[in-house]
């Protein structure tokens, strides 16, 4: 079941997410960083995904997963 979009990014610091881009999931991590406009967010890095900077203006959107939803594959 879907979480709703968080559009408020300062709320997920830590948090592990969903990034979708044009209704696709892009990628699946934990928020390393949130920016002060909260207008871009970085992902943790995490096997062989290096640490990822995400812009709203870019068209991405943040979406809260549980802990236990965290996918390797993604």
């Amino acid at each position: 079941m879907d979480t709703l979009c968080s559009e408020d990014w300062n709320l997920l610091a830590g948090r592990q997410v969903q990034i979708r881009k044009d209704g696709r999931i892009v990628r699946t991590g934990r928020v390393d960083t949130v920016t002060k406009a909260a207008n871009a967010l970085w992902l943790e890095s995490h096997g062989a995904h290096l640490r990822t900077l995400f812009e709203k203006a870019e068209g991405y959107a943040a979406w809260p997963v549980a802990d236990e939803q965290e996918t390797d594959s993604l």
